[in-house]
Order: C-alpha cells, then structure tokens, then sequence
C-alpha cells in the first residue's frame, strides 16, 4: 500500500510541480521589465537583487499553487486512467475513493505552504520590495537623469543636461530653471556639474562651474538680474523621482495583526484582505476534491484533456472568487460569505461528484457528460483521429522496412496492414512527404492553439481579478468590459503566441521521439532536416503573421483597450495630444519655454525663447513675448509685447522692448509644438519611427522608443528562431514525451524572456545601441538554434 501511495504522490507531484512552473512563469514575464529595470539603473550588491526578485514570487506562488495541484491530480489521473493503472488497481481490490489519501496528503502539504505565502511570506515581500526599491532610486537618482530630456520630476526646478557620463556623477551643459514663483523667473546654466547623491536626505548635491544664473520679473521686465560664476554649490531636490518617501504600506503589505486593528473607513478592506489571505490556501483541498473524480475518469486524451478542464476549473474558480469579493467590498454580502462562496461551491462540487467515483465506467450519460467538460469531442473533430493511439506501428511488435521508391512502408510481417498515423490512409499523389507535413503540422497546430487559448485565458482571468473592484465601484456597463477583453486578447496573442510556438515544437516532436516515429521516418531514408521543414515553415509563417498583425490591427486594438483600461479604472479619457508640454528643444540650440499654447488658433502666452552657445552652453540671447501668433505668409512667429536682450561673456550686450516683432530664426510652424503622445505600441513601426525623429529633434529622450522599433521586428521572428531551437532540445528530451517538453519549453523560455527584458533594460537607459538591445536575444538565440540543429543524429 505504501508503495501505490508513494508511487501516485510522484506522479502527481512531478505533473503538478511542472504545472506550478509554467503557471508561474506566465504570470511571472510581466514582472522581468520591471525588475531588470531596476537592476540596470541602479547599482547595488548581488544579495540585493536576488532579494528583489525573491520578493515577486510569494504573491505569484500564493496564486499558482492550488493551480498547480489541479493540474497535477487531473494530469497524472488522467494519464494512469489512459494507461488502465487504475484499473489495474480495482483489480487488486483497491478502491479509488484510496486514491483520496496519498492526494490529499500533497492537498494538505500545498494548503500549509500556501498559508506560509498568504501570511507572512506575502506581506514580508510587499514591504521588502518596496523598502529596497525605494533605497535604491533615492541613492541613486543621479542615474534616472536622462540627457537631453527636460526632466520636469524635480520640485520647483526643470533640469536638462546635455551629456552624462557612464558613471551618472560628471554633468556637461546643465540647463536649470526654477519653477518656485509665477512672477519670477530664475535660470541656471553651467558648462558642467560633479553629482553626488545623498542618500539619507533625499538630495543631489551639484557642484557647478563656469556658469551664470539669471533671474527677471514679469512684472517688471526692464530690471534683469545676471550674475557669472566660476564654481557654485547648488542642492536639488531628488524625491521627485521616485513614487516619494515610502509611507504606510498598502492593505496587502500589512501584517495580519496590523489588519486586525483597522477601525473606520478602512475596516472591510482590511476584513476582506483577512478572509481572502484564510480563503486562498484552502483552494488547494477544493481542487483536490474535484479534481480526483473528474482525473479518474477513463477517457481518452490524458493530459490535453487534463489540460482543458484545469483552465475550466480555474476560470469558474476565480470568476466565483473575484464576483464574491466584490459584492463583499460593496456590503452587499457579509464578509466571510463573498470571500468562502468559491471554496465552498468548489468542495460542494466534489464532494457531490465523489460518489459516482466508483460506478463511472457504467454510466453513459456522465461519460458524455466530462467529454463534453473536457471538450474532447470537438478536439476529437479537429484531429480526425487520436495522434497518441495511432502510433502502433511504431510501437514493439510491428517494425516496418523500406520496400521502394513507390511503395513507402510494407509490414515486415503478414497480416494486415498497420496503421500509422495520417499513412494508415492512401496515400494521394502527394506521397510520404506531403502526408508527414500535413500530420506534423496538424499535431502542432493542435497543441498550439490549445496553448495560446490556455495562455490567454489564464491573463485575462487574472487581469478581470485585478479590475472587478474597478468595474463595480464605477458601474462599467457589461458591453464595455467584453470590449476590452476583446481586444486585450489580440494584444496577449501577440505576446504569448512565440512562446505556445516553442511548448507545441517540443511537445509535439517529443512525443514522436517517444513513440520511436522518428526512428521509423529515418530508417525510411527521411532526414529529421526534412521533418523539420513544415515546423520551420509554420514558425517563419507565424513570425510574419506577427509582424503584420503588429502593423495593422493591433495598433488600433491597443488605443482601445486602453482607453476601454482608463473608463473602467475611473479615469478622464486620455489625450493622444499635450500641446500644454512646456519645455522644447528648437532647431539650432534653441530651447522654448511657454505657460500656454492654443494649436487650433496658433497662439502662444508667455513664450520664452533661449538661444545657447552649443559649444559652451552659454544664452547668447533671451527673447519674451506676452503673446505670439503664427503668420502663415511669411512662416514667423509674430512676437508681441516683450523684449529682446543678447549676451556677450556674461553680460547683457543689447536690450530691445518691442510691441510687435517678427524674428526670422523663429520659423518651426505651430506642428512642431503640438506632438502626438503615444505609447509604441500603439503605432506601426513607420508611425513609430516618424515620431522618433521628431521627438529627438525636439530634444526628448528616445532610448526606449529606439529599442521599441527594433523589438516590431525582433520579437515576432523570435518564432521561427524559438522553434529552430525546440527541434533538437525536443529530440533530446523525447523519452519524457510532452512532459519533458513542457518542463524543456519553461526552461528556454525563462531564458529567452530574461534576456530580452535585461537587453531591453539596457538600451533604454543607453548601456546599448538600440540595435543591439533589440536584436541581441534574437542573434544568440538564433546561433544556438542553428548549432544545435545541425548537431542533431539525423
């Protein structure tokens, strides 16, 4: 007896420390920018980070661990179902309600760790994290500094620095402006800057030299102030940018005994938080419950109809979950009732569903009943027949030579022919070839889409968990939430769809080097380059598919889901267009300073213009206009009531009062200033690349967007490339079948996206080229594929 249980923990285990992987992993990518951002920017100890990134997995873990016990139950029962295990064990008299022992011994191990992550390990990395984050940007905000970008993050000051250093502590043409009074104007320049940080106060000390500061009133324009300097001390306040001080921790932060204590307002969040960190480890005994009648039943499909009913199970789970919390929240339930109601639904469920445990195989209608559950009949249409089950003629007992050129396969002994696979029918004109690449490509396209649609469902599951609170305080109407599911979903397939690519290869390929298919292909005079070809093709067509989709609809279906994203949270419309920004960087070292801009009548108020020496960053001339309108004749700007003064080593050299004047050197039209603010992703690639030039020229950072254009391209050939690299890892892991190539498809894809998100990281901070940054992972990645593809036994 000891033996069996020992022998179905493992089986469980193993299936559902693959699921806890995967599921992780999915929800642990939108995570890698975040973290390699701040591994990029900020220098710190290697404990430090690696705490960091320990700290994002107690929330994630807390969520995927009673995933991964369903998984695991309904998997590995499924499989042993498949197999006849089970049946063998009635047949030694053990009944399967025995099964509920060595499960629920794992059930109740996962309970207990899950109530370490809910209670302690949760909030103890919430607070961590945010500590450490919050260090690291106040100790080192000299690197947030970007060059040439007018950063308006510091309080009562607008910096703009024309060169930084790769240390972040020598700045060169520092451009200062105070923003500390309406009627005043202060502005600082030096030819360079020595940066020290200091870390306790918050503050970057700047040390100046060869500079000048100039100060004049609105009020009173004939009196300007200007005064030279060799070297000044000036502190700056750095607060500004990071999210501030770190104050009293968000509700999942705080310790279960801080929670208790909550009176007044907050009082129901904190008792929602309670039951939902008491509710959450006892998901992992519901799924149990459920998951052993329906895992034991014996049907075929093992572990992609396992599959499909786990993400049934979860989306029914967590939909429950998130409706009861919210009507928990809202007072319309009491507390423990909208919080529990998912538990309790889900144990009711398997509790009514484990007396038919026993009696299945005689009850029809319940077969068709978890077929219908498990989906297998409309899989069962799209395959036409069981790629698992018809393998026979590779299996022992029935070996197959060569007989000619014409005839591709005859059995070796007499009797009937055998059926292999999508060969079991005649031929067509097309031959062996053509029939491998339609039974390849059926079984990839198969796990694909069965992957992708897993995938997504999973995202958009958890995203609905995050905006339900969102969605019921600000009434958001049905019709609007499908909305933006909708086209979130075409933005998570574009996402996703590379790595469904790599699991289906190799979960496809290894099966067929399980079931010694390959051996049969190759003992048939058909190389593995051969059978490569449609996988290879299907992965070049998906990448191009990619880039057409990014260039096309996604563009249009990001802007909506965004602004689908702003109604549902609350907030006003967002505008593409901020006419209002008010520092720009001209054409010929001109920088232009205004408090208001009408685009529709071309107006200016209290327009600034600065004209600087590009060589040692000295204002060779200043000129202020109350008012200033575009003449589309003569293509000025028609200045009006101001001044004009010029500078020669420090000193005001010429004044000019004027009430109308037209300078000729002001001549960037009215578009100039009114740019389209848009996220890249909500652009094609030409969009994209217009709108970096025009920023660049108006002196704002493009690091970031630069690396973005290379990834348009770079991320949707990840494909074909991922795919080159899953044929030989797939071979070598064969003997595992999808197991082993779901564990090897993790594997690579940790990889892969760790890379990308550490590449990206350091393109958008300037550490790389762009064109590196966004090509890198695809260039080493496309190596190894090639090396290791040519490699292979074939």
């Amino acid at each position: 007896m000891r033996l069996i249980d020992r022998y179905i923990c493992r089986q469980v285990f193993s299936h559902a420390l693959l699921g806890l992987g995967i599921f992780s992993f999915v929800f642990f990518v939108p995570q890698l920018v975040r973290l390699m951002d701040l591994v990029v920017r900020h220098s710190s100890s290697w404990s430090t980070l690696g705490i960091l990134f320990l700290c994002t997995l107690p929330g994630i873990l807390s969520f995927t661990l009673p995933m991964g016990v369903l998984v695991g139950v309904l998997i590995a029962l499924g499989r042993m179902s498949a197999d006849s295990e089970l049946i063998a064990m009635s047949a030694l008299g053990l009944g399967r309600r025995r099964l509920l022992v060595p499960i629920g011994i794992l059930a109740a191990g996962a309970t207990l760790i899950t109530f370490c992550m809910t209670l302690w390990l949760g909030p103890l990395s919430v607070r961590t994290f945010r500590v450490l984050e919050d260090h690291l940007r106040t100790g080192q905000a000299s690197f947030q500094v970007a060059p040439r970008v007018f950063d308006e993050r510091f309080p009562r000051f607008v910096l703009y620095v024309n060169d930084i250093d790769s240390t972040a502590t020598r700045w060169k043409g520092v451009f200062l402006a105070g923003t500390d009074a309406k009627d005043v104007s202060r502005l600082t320049l030096a030819e360079e800057a020595i940066v020290i940080a200091d870390r306790n106060e918050g503050k970057l000390e700047l040390h100046l030299r060869n500079g000048s500061t100039h100060e004049f009133s609105l009020h009173e324009p004939g009196n300007y102030s200007l005064s030279a300097f060799a070297e000044r001390d000036l502190p700056v306040e750095a607060r500004g940018l990071d999210a501030g001080p770190a104050s009293e921790p968000s509700v999942p932060g705080r310790t279960l005994r801080t929670l208790l204590r909550e009176r007044g307002a907050g009082a129901r969040d904190a008792s929602v938080e309670i039951q939902r960190r008491l509710s959450f480890p006892f998901a992992c005994v519901s799924f149990a419950l459920v998951a052993v009648p329906l895992g034991a039943r014996p049907r075929r499909g093992g572990r992609a109809a396992g599959f499909l009913i786990t993400l049934l199970l979860i989306t029914g789970y967590y939909l429950m979950f998130t409706v009861g919390a919210g009507l928990a929240r809202q007072g319309t339930l009491p507390v423990w009732a909208g919080i529990w109601s998912a538990n309790a639904l889900m144990a009711a469920l398997g509790v009514l569903l484990l007396p038919r445990l026993e009696r299945m195989p005689g009850s029809s209608r319940w077969n068709a009943a978890i077929a219908s559950i498990a989906g297998w009949r409309v899989w069962k249409i799209f395959l036409r027949e069981d790629l698992n089950s018809n393998t026979a003629g590779t299996r022992a007992g029935s070996t197959f030579t060569p007989n000619s050129s014409t005839e591709a396969w005859s059995p070796a002994e007499s009797g009937r022919a055998p059926r292999f696979g999508p060969f079991s029918k005649r031929r067509g004109r097309g031959g062996i070839p053509q029939l491998l690449d339609i039974y390849l490509l059926r079984s990839f396209l198969y796990y694909f889409f069965l992957l992708t649609v897993g995938f997504i469902l999973l995202f958009e599951v958890f995203t609905f968990f995050e905006l339900l609170d969102d969605i019921a305080q600000h009434r958001t109407r049905l019709l609007e939430v499908l909305s933006y599911f909708i086209y979130l979903a075409s933005y998570l397939f574009y996402q996703l769809a590379p790595l469904a690519a790599l699991v289906a290869v190799l979960v496809t390929v290894g099966i067929m080097t399980k079931n010694n298919e390959l051996v049969a292909f190759k003992a048939g005079g058909i190389s593995l380059y051969r059978i490569s070809v449609p996988l290879l093709m299907a992965g070049l067509m998906l990448g191009g598919a990619l880039v057409v989709l990014d260039d096309t609809y996604l563009p249009y279906a990001n802007q909506r889901q965004d602004a689908l994203r702003n109604q549902i949270k609350g907030r006003p419309a967002q505008t593409y267009y901020q006419p209002r920004r008010q520092w720009i960087f001209g054409e010929h070292s001109k920088v232009y300073n205004y408090e208001f801009f009408d685009p529709d009548q071309q107006l200016f108020g209290n327009l600034n213009v600065f004209e600087l020496d590009a060589a040692t960053f000295e204002i060779k001339r200043r000129i202020y206009a109350a008012r200033a309108h575009w003449d589309g004749q003569q293509s000025v700007w028609i200045l009006e009531s101001g001044w004009l003064r010029d500078f020669d080593h420090g000193q005001v050299s010429h004044y000019q009062p004027f009430l109308a004047y037209a300078l000729k050197e002001l001549n960037e039209p009215p578009s100039y200033f009114n740019r389209e603010v848009r996220q890249s992703y909500q652009m094609t690639w030409w969009e994209l690349k217009q709108y970096i030039g025009d920023l660049q020229q108006a002196g704002f950072d493009v690091a970031r967007l630069s690396v973005q254009l290379q990834k348009k391209l770079s991320f949707p050939l990840i494909a074909p490339i991922i795919i080159l690299l899953a044929i030989p890892f797939s071979i070598l892991v064969g003997t595992r079948g999808a197991v082993g190539g779901l564990a090897t498809g993790v594997g690579i894809a940790v990889v892969y996206w760790a890379a990308s998100a550490l590449t990206e990281a350091m393109g958008s901070v300037g550490q790389l080229p762009p064109l590196l940054a966004g090509w890198a992972p695809d260039t080493i990645f496309g190596f190894l594929g090639l090396y290791f593809f040519l490699k292979m036994p074939t």
